[in-house]
């Protein structure tokens, strides 16, 4: 499914007491499960209050998702859209991207179109679709939350959404790829194959669960031979795993932040 959300919103900075103000409310116990806050210029939906407010803490205080400047042309894609606050980061960051969005649940989905054609939001194509190593249909696990997944055991409900490979959608140079796709993402890497060396920014969420595969060691060579250089970061002092004094064990849980770039001069 493919749609297209018109209007236009300026890039800019949020103020860092208002960010805090906000999240507080957010994290304050006994407080509204969904709901709209206002957080500089933008009015935005929201589900699950605590899971909202961490990445709003994330993207617009952390700043995460900020990297260089992208190359020409400006090309976006964000695979696990969410409630749209990565496409609202990218947007305030790269004014003149063109971003294709994907998010499969159904509900969240809605919630993400609404907060970009409510704050203006242009040049933006989401696809209600899961990122997968295959075209077709798979089960998802809703939650409610930023924790959907086809592939890591999640408490929800299940349900069949459409999945689409990453590979139809790099035909040409990428300015930046970012994948928070819940344990998908080595799949989706290895799936884009040799279209890799495309994409000159890449930005992924490695999602390190014991019921996984551990594939760290896939995504990273895969890269490698794509001719990026790349950094690993543990990105929040609340994610205790990747935290000294450090420890694993049969229910171990982490995420990693993967971001990498092809640097002048390095072949692939």
């Amino acid at each position: 499914m493919l749609q297209r959300v018109e209007g236009g919103a300026p890039g800019h900075g949020i103020d860092p007491y208002e960010l805090e103000t906000v999240t507080a409310e957010l994290l304050a116990p006994g407080g509204p499960p969904t709901g709209t806050v206002r957080l500089g210029p933008y009015e935005l939906e929201y589900t699950a209050p605590r899971a909202f407010a961490h990445t709003l803490r994330l993207l617009f205080g952390s700043r995460i998702y900020d990297v260089a400047p992208l190359s020409a042309p400006q090309r976006i894609i964000d695979g696990g859209g969410w409630l749209g606050l990565s496409v609202l980061r990218f947007r305030a960051l790269y004014p003149d991207a063109h971003i294709v969005v994907f998010e499969p649940d159904p509900e969240i989905f809605r919630i993400m179109c609404r907060n970009l054609e409510r704050n203006g939001i242009s040049n933006v194509e989401p696809v209600r679709a899961a990122l997968a190593g295959t075209d077709g249909q798979q089960t998802f696990t809703v939650t409610g939350s930023d924790s959907g997944s086809l592939r890591a055991d999640a408490r929800g409900s299940s349900l069949t959404v459409d999945t689409r490979r990453l590979g139809p959608h790099v035909t040409e140079p990428l300015s930046l790829l970012k994948l928070n796709v819940e344990g998908a993402e080595a799949e989706v890497i290895a799936e884009l194959g040799e279209k890799l060396a495309l994409v000159d920014q890449v930005l992924i969420e490695y999602h390190g669960f014991a019921e996984l595969p551990q594939t760290l060691h896939e995504i990273l060579g895969a890269l490698h031979a794509a001719g990026h250089t790349y950094i690993v970061s543990h990105f929040n002092e609340s994610n205790r795993a990747c935290v000294p004094p450090l420890h694993l064990d049969d229910a171990y849980r982490y995420f990693l932040l993967i971001y990498a770039r092809r640097l002048g001069g390095r072949p692939a």
